[in-house]
């Protein structure tokens, strides 16, 4: 897909009769394959020709770059301690404030990647000048997705610095300073970035200006393509490492997709189901809960009445063998079903140190003599503890203190 990149030449002034705004700009436009479209110089009303906001790539606003004069653009790095990005973002206004001459509050900061113990590398931009821009893009229905300082894209790194010539001037670019200024300047500039090495873009160093560097750099000349400086700079977007000033209350905003209206219409459906759902299961669970008691008073209600004499139970668990033992439950070897239950119940709270040694039942008392190897005496109140939760009462017939542990014998029966 093409893609537009505009390199503004000037502040965006609004007009004095409110017809647009003066703004002075380079544009290209380039083609997935490299080749260039079309580029020139023009001005807001030329600018509005060009970007046709009808045009569907245009309505990406990955498709549109923006490359800002650096000499509105403040390049600083700045140490800031913190334990994490988000404190260390956080304290920025404050450690950037020392840099600039206004109210800090009155200036953008955008910054590189945050990484605790490093120094963050920091663009500033006044407010004032950033709004203008968007507002004049905003007003050609341009929405650029990057705003980006020239020099930024410039080569730069340890021990290199890049300079693009264009007429009298010199944009001076490394790792972490960018500046424009005259000519005659270009040598003092050089000399205070000692540089092992030079790119210089769309001219060349002087042999005079050769002899004044300081440090003796290697020097390597680029020659810009046809369309000048901005396809250069267009060439090198896609492979620098770049802050793209759209951050924070800038940051663009993508139009929704031809389906997006679609895909919120299933959302919306989804998360009514859902609600109703989630209502019907509180229903359900309420009517349960409901049921639940009213079988629970009923189940109570009708022992009562069939045995008024006897005492009420204390729990469902007594209720049921109260009921078995009434009508007569029996298991198919003529125990009680008592026999299965108290097994059960001991075998919950013995833990895997525990060795049962012995076992045996009576079927007329209901009860359950069982004799076990525990760990220590403490073990005997926690089985005693856990098994009156059950509804169990538990006899201690004997405990002998052996090598191997508490040698218990234990008689278990319901409470009734």
């Amino acid at each position: 897909m093409p893609r537009l990149f505009v390199r503004v030449l000037s502040e965006a002034t609004p007009h004095p009769d409110g017809d647009g705004f003066d703004l002075g700009v380079e544009w290209l436009i380039k083609e997935n394959n490299g080749s260039v479209r079309g580029s020139g110089v023009t001005d807001y009303r030329g600018l509005a020709d060009i970007a046709d906001p009808n045009v569907d790539w245009l309505t990406n606003p990955d498709n549109t770059v923006v490359y800002l004069p650096s000499q509105f653009v403040l390049m600083v790095t700045c140490e800031v301690p913190g334990r994490s990005a988000a404190q260390i973002r956080r304290a920025l206004p404050f450690a950037a404030e020392e840099y600039v001459a206004t109210d800090i509050e009155l200036m953008h900061i955008a910054h590189g990647a945050i990484k605790p113990g490093e120094a963050v590398l920091c663009n500033i931009v006044a407010h004032e000048v950033m709004e203008n821009w968007l507002a004049c893009f905003k007003s050609l229905q341009v929405n650029p997705g990057y705003f980006v300082a020239d020099s930024a894209v410039m080569p730069s790194g340890d021990g290199l610095a890049s300079v693009l010539f264009e007429g009298g001037t010199a944009l001076v670019a490394s790792a972490d300073q960018a500046a424009t200024l005259d000519r005659g300047n270009l040598v003092l500039a050089l000399n205070s970035l000692q540089a092992d090495r030079i790119i210089t873009i769309n001219g060349k160093i002087s042999d005079l200006e050769r002899t004044q560097l300081a440090d003796a750099p290697d020097l390597e000349f680029v020659a810009v393509p046809e369309a000048g400086v901005i396809d250069y700079l267009a060439d090198q977007f896609d492979g620098a490492s770049f802050i793209n000033l759209l951050q924070e209350r800038y940051t663009a905003t993508k139009p929704p997709t031809p389906h997006a209206g679609t895909w919120r219409n299933v959302g919306a459906l989804a998360a009514a189901w859902l609600v109703i759902a989630f209502i019907g299961m509180i229903a359900q669970g309420w009517w349960a809960s409901s049921e639940a008691d009213r079988l629970h008073d009923e189940s109570f209600a009708l022992y009562q009445s069939l045995f008024p004499t006897d005492s009420q139970p204390g729990s469902v668990d007594q209720l049921r063998r109260r009921m078995r033992a009434k009508l007569g439950h029996k298991s198919a070897d003529g125990q009680g079903s008592a026999f299965v239950d108290l097994t059960a119940n001991i075998a919950n709270v013995l833990d895997t140190g525990s060795q049962v040694d012995s076992m045996s039942f009576s079927g007329q008392r209901q009860e359950l003599t069982i004799e076990v190897m525990l760990k220590s005496y403490a073990d005997l109140d926690t089985i005693k503890e856990k098994l009156a939760g059950a509804g169990v009462a538990v006899e201690v017939v004997s405990a002998e203190q052996e090598p191997a542990g508490a040698r218990s014998r234990l008689r278990l029966r319901f409470q009734s």
